[in-house]
């Protein structure tokens, strides 16, 4: 049966906790009824079609836990342990986390291929409960994914994660529940299980476990393989742990798997304070207004990156201050933001770790290899931690007040005209901090193609990154504080006009017949900001983007570090003839037609594709200055270079790590391919046009 399936996954539940309701909707009219072989009761099927595979779809009867009170209960576990289906997908309640996750936990018991469907998040955020889902998945050791099946929210993630655990992509932790004293028991009956091979078909620490809390089904398998000594054994050990511990073997674990799961409960979930429904009212007829309601998310946006950026970088509050004369002020909170302090800590720490290595005499390569490659390596990876978890925080706020799901109503016209719905503007707004968590971000849309489309177009958006290079190439060009302004929001302007006609090329391009979803949202009520979910949300996510995207930038470095250090003739060359040059100067022809005819300026784009701040860096290395704007004085950068190298910059191929997570969610080579290659081309092709434009008319 299951070759005419590429895989088949079970759905279990309690009863009441939405499992026929989510059935339904994955498996919509392809789906069937009879009855499980020799009962009564009725067997639910159907077929999924996601990203091209065929998947058979079960539908469990539902239960409370998986012993042998009724039928249903042997019916659930048998089709576990007997069809062995790839994936089962166990539906917890939100509102009842508690109560449900009685199910769960025996069903990790039984079984790691499993992924935790946690229902009416939707309704839980209305009570102003708050779960810690990714601390919830580590402490139970599978993938868990909020999802509201009435509401058909979060349901394509669900399936993606089916997939991931299904392909043998995520493999599920070892879960096991530490039952204390009776432990000693449970491994002699275990022992005697196995040495008898009573029960082959189940995992005998399971089994153990059954027996010792009284599963009758169980004792009669054993009967029925002529093991009366075998049960005999084991009631003489069950007996003699109630005589020993004082309580029945059954109380003492059950009563450890509710303390498990109150233990967890405490650690994964937060209750915030609702605001009273007249206000809510009364804000939204403000905020979901179309006229009033846009200005207002706009003035909010801007207020949010403002506060984002002057932390990070120090920009734009360091101009402000200059403008009003308090240059003091400025130059301090430049000094002091949080990319300047943490490029002193790494320099100082290159510099102290280059003279103790030095003392103990180790080759120049050697020391090179540490300070100039690992050491910077770190520094870049950590580097974007700040921006990343500020960026969360702030979000954070947002998200938990309930702000968000009135952004995406207001933004919902505007982002209709490139493709998406309103639910988008949550991606494209991360892009701003960072297009890695904007494309991670995309796992909200339901709608698969409006997915890929975000995926594709979360690129495009001018990232801090890319704003700290223009800063620095704009500063050392022009003098004049609204000239900066001038040419920066110029440049943002036709990033966004990029993203509109993007938006619509690709929506024609490759969904000719793609509608836009309609925007299925509700509105929670206002909520008091918790801290602790707050913290939640920016820790947990600054810590996935390190992971996912941290590794990448250290090798990267590694590979920047060799490529500028060695040459045809070995370590120690010149950087004009270093691996690094001897590309760049091959790819003149190619700048010169951008009038960017100088290798130094090729090797900066070059190196942007592993970081956009590694254009700087290597201009001011190649230059041998010590900052950037001797760097652009020494090598004698023109107004139109910098006009053309700033245009490049901000439009060309994302960093590597966003290409890679490109590739991981939209989980086709080919789509990180087309990101690649449009943006080259229209970076080329812009900076062409600016260049001969600025001849002509200059």
């Amino acid at each position: 049966m299951k070759n005419k399936y590429d895989f088949i996954v079970a759905v279990s539940g309690s009863p009441n906790v939405g499992k026929s309701t989510l059935f339904n909707i994955i498996t919509g009219e392809r789906q069937h009824v009879g009855n499980w072989p020799g009962k009564t009761v009725e067997r639910y099927e159907g077929l999924l079609i996601h990203h091209g595979y065929r998947i058979k779809i079960v539908d469990l009867p539902g239960t409370y836990s998986l012993g042998a009170l009724s039928e249903e209960e042997v019916i659930a576990r048998d089709f576990i342990v007997k069809e062995k289906p790839d994936v089962v997908i166990v539906i917890a309640d939100a509102l009842r986390l508690e109560h449900t996750l009685y199910l769960v936990v025996q069903l990790l018991e039984l079984t790691g291929k499993v992924v935790v469907a946690l229902n009416k998040m939707d309704a839980a955020d209305k009570r102003g409960i708050h779960i810690h889902v990714d601390r919830l998945s580590r402490k139970l050791s599978v993938p868990v994914v909020p999802v509201s099946a009435l509401h058909n929210i979060g349901i394509n993630n669900l399936i993606d994660r089916v997939l991931d655990v299904a392909k043998g992509r995520v493999k599920p932790g070892k879960f096991k529940i530490n039952y204390n004293g009776i432990e000693y028991y449970i491994g002699k009956v275990e022992e005697i299980l196995r040495n008898n091979n009573s029960i082959p078909d189940y995992p005998p620490r399971w089994v153990a476990i059954r027996l010792l809390e009284g599963d009758k089904e169980f004792e009669n398998k054993i009967l029925e393989r002529n093991g009366e000594k075998v049960l005999e054994k084991i009631y003489e050990i069950k007996n003699i742990a109630k005589r020993e511990l004082g309580e029945d073997p059954e109380t003492i674990i059950v009563t450890t798997r509710y303390n498990f799961i109150h233990n967890i409960i405490k650690d994964v979930i937060a209750y915030g304070k609702v605001v009273i429904p007249s206000i809510t009212i009364s804000l939204d007829k403000i905020l979901t207004h179309p006229i009033l309601g846009l200005p207002i998310i706009v003035l909010l946006l801007f207020s949010t990156f403002f506060i984002i950026f002057s932390i990070n970088t120090g920009f734009p509050l360091n101009i402000v201050f200059k403008d009003l004369g308090y240059e003091n002020i400025a130059k301090a909170i430049e000094e002091n933001s949080l990319s300047s302090i943490l490029s002193k800590i790494f320099e100082f720490l290159s510099i102290v770790i280059r003279d103790v290595l030095n003392r103990i005499n180790l080759p120049d390569y050697i020391i090179s290899f540490i300070c100039d490659g690992i050491i910077i390596g770190i520094g870049s990876v950590l580097s974007f931690f700040p921006l990343i978890l500020i960026t969360y925080i702030i979000f954070g706020i947002i998200e938990d007040s309930g702000l968000m799901a009135r952004i995406a109503v207001a933004s919902d016209t505007i982002l209709r005209k490139i493709g998406l719905s309103g639910k988008a503007i949550m991606p494209l707004i991360l892009g701003f901090g960072c297009n890695v968590p904007a494309v991670l971000g995309t796992r909200i849309l339901e709608d698969d193609r409006e997915k890929i489309l975000a995926i594709m177009l979360a690129p495009i958006i001018p990232c801090q990154a890319r704003l700290t290079v223009l800063l620095a190439i704009v500063a050392a060009i022009v003098k004049n504080p609204l000239q900066q302004a001038n040419i920066l929001i110029s440049l943002y302007i036709i990033s966004l006009i990029i993203l509109v006609v993007m938006g619509k090329a690709l929506k024609i391009l490759l969904f000719k017949k793609y509608r836009t979803p309609e925007l299925l949202i509700e509105l929670p009520p206002y909520h008091r900001p918790s801290f602790r979910v707050i913290s939640w949300l920016s820790w947990d996510r600054g810590i996935h983007f390190i992971k996912k995207a941290g590794t990448t930038i250290f090798l990267l470095s590694i590979i920047i570090w060799f490529m500028l250090n060695f040459g045809l003739s070995g370590y120690g060359v010149e950087l004009s003839n270093s691996y690094a040059a001897i590309i760049s100067k091959s790819l003149i022809p190619i700048g010169s037609l951008m009038g960017l005819d100088d290798w130094r300026l090729i090797l900066a784009l070059l190196n942007g594709f592993v970081a956009k701040e590694a254009v700087i860096e290597t201009l001011t290395l190649a230059s041998g200055a010590t900052n950037p704007t001797d760097a652009i004085n020494i090598i004698g950068i023109s107004y139109i270079q910098a006009l053309v190298l700033m245009t490049v910059m901000m439009i060309y191929t994302p960093c590597m790590p966003t290409l890679i997570t490109v590739f991981s969610e939209s989980r086709k080579l080919k789509y990180m391919i087309i990101v690649l290659i449009y943006q080259l081309s229209l970076a080329f092709t812009i900076g062409i046009i600016v260049f001969n434009l600025y001849k002509i008319l200059f």
